[in-house]
């Protein structure tokens, strides 16, 4: 089983424990995740003390990487992967002749990965990390296509002046949609539905 390098640093102040895993690791917040514990020691006088796991975001990279090959070798899927670090995630981009597979229908095989992969990373360090699955960058396309419907949509609501709604969306391609047509003029949105079903209605505006 792949394990994702930690340290664990003890104390009985949180702040103090955690700069001394910064100083000892010679690295800044930006540059690690980290999760404080508390717990109750025992005897006859029984005092509190912090655990601090701290993991370079540099070794949840790497996890990532062998994690995503390891997977994929069984599936018996060719991959090079793409990283970028950002504050608040992980990217990776799976580049691959067999995308289709990795993707599966809607994406749904791709986000069964990420959410195995963010799972895996949580329970070994006790801090959720923001990672985020795509293949030969379709999301990228995905989302790019999701604004081009809303536009064009929206411009056939004003031509019409009768509103229109879309088929079901999950909540960030909706939010994709509400800020996409944020500014367009004769139109305003709305969601509705209850989920998995809610989806965008696009009204005219009345002048």
């Amino acid at each position: 089983m792949l394990k994702l390098k930690s340290h664990k640093f003890e104390g009985k102040n949180s702040e103090e424990v955690l700069n001394k895993a910064l100083n000892d690791l010679n690295a800044s917040k930006e540059e690690v995740y980290y999760n404080v514990t508390e717990e109750q020691s025992g005897g006859l006088f029984k005092s509190k003390k912090y655990v601090v796991t701290v993991v370079l975001k540099e070794d949840v990279v790497e996890y990532i990487k062998a994690y995503l090959k390891e997977i994929t070798e069984l599936m018996g899927i060719n991959v090079e992967l793409e990283t970028q670090k950002r504050e608040k995630y992980i990217k990776v981009n799976m580049l691959s002749d067999n995308s289709a597979i990795l993707i599966g229908k809607n994406g749904r095989t791709m986000k069964s990965l990420q959410d195995l992969l963010r799972q895996s990373i949580q329970t070994q360090i006790g801090t959720r990390v923001n990672v985020i699955l795509d293949s030969n960058d379709y999301k990228e396309k995905q989302q790019k296509n999701i604004e081009r419907l809303a536009v064009k949509l929206a411009k056939d609501v004003v031509k019409t002046g009768i509103e229109v709604k879309m088929d079901k969306m999950n909540s960030f391609e909706r939010r994709l949609v509400h800020t996409r047509l944020a500014d367009f003029k004769g139109v305003t949105t709305i969601s509705e539905g209850e989920e998995p079903n809610r989806c965008v209605v696009i009204k005219p505006v009345e002048k």
